[in-house]
């Protein structure tokens, strides 16, 4: 299994996202390192960085680049450890730029001149994979579950009032649509700020209708807004959460989706 150092902003993981995408490339055969499991509480930090990025049996070296990460002055100097590293290894020890809401023209020079990742590719694994392997990618997908899902009693400040709230690790996703139980009723449904807010005071191109899954009849409510980490789909109901909920996505404005991916909640 080939293995890659990864320098990444903690910030970047107050919600488990970059433990969510450790966990992707695991699962598609690529061993990430990083600060927190591969140094020794009490030395030197720098120190240590340098000799993990210099390390012979490390065969690559990741940035996920985050408008946290380009601004940590401690994530540049790894870069320049890696880059010592590139400079001396030459394509054998490549640079990669995982991109994450990060327009191309803010990515630091070094890695602006290679070829970098974009996290919203359903390949991006392979991709990674690919890099550190010297081959092209395969495009092959990964299959997990790519969202975030936290329920909020008394959402709102309405006394029983529980909602779901959804979003993405990673990219950004227009169009999408949660799907219920017929039976019940969605109390508040909309999108708005990440973190159990409020939701928006305007929706655009919103969709209902109902939709046939597994055999059983389900409602559904969607917009065209996208659904990005900073931006969570949110649907409400009195009393507890419905069972079971779908989230899909659709290809344009008022479309159903072609697929819907069960939604597990806390991990469920």
């Amino acid at each position: 299994m080939p293995n890659i150092w990864i320098t990444y902003a903690w910030r970047d993981n107050a919600d488990g996202s970059f433990d969510y995408l450790v966990d992707a490339l695991q699962r598609g055969g690529v061993s990430a390192r990083y600060d927190k499991i591969q140094l020794i509480p009490g030395k030197r930090l720098w120190e240590q960085i340098g000799e993990r990025i210099m390390a012979a049996e490390l065969n690559g070296w990741a940035y996920l680049l985050t408008p946290n990460s380009i601004a940590s002055q401690p994530c540049m100097e790894e870069l320049a450890y890696a880059l010592d590293r590139a400079l001396q290894r030459g394509s054998d020890f490549p640079l990669i730029g995982l991109l994450h809401q990060v327009p191309l023209r803010d990515v630091p020079l070094p890695l602006k001149v290679r070829l970098c990742v974009d996290l919203r590719a359903s390949d991006w694994v392979d991709q990674v994979k690919a890099g550190l392997e010297n081959r092209a990618p395969s495009r092959v997908a990964q299959s997990s579950f790519p969202f975030i899902s936290v329920v909020h009693e008394n959402y709102l400040g309405v006394p029983g009032q529980t909602a779901l709230e959804i979003r993405p690790h990673l990219g950004e996703h227009p169009f999408w649509r949660i799907a219920y139980p017929a039976s019940h009723q969605a109390t508040a449904v909309g999108c708005g700020p990440a973190g159990g807010r409020g939701l928006s005071g305007t929706s655009f191109n919103v969709i209902e209708g109902t939709v046939r899954l597994n055999g059983l009849d389900f409602k559904y409510y969607g917009q065209g807004d996208t659904l990005t980490p900073a931006v969570s789909a949110y649907i409400a109901f009195s009393g507890g959460l419905p069972s079971p909920l779908y989230i899909g996505f659709a290809r344009q404005t008022f479309v159903i989706p072609e697929q819907w991916l069960l939604i597990r909640v806390n991990g469920m």
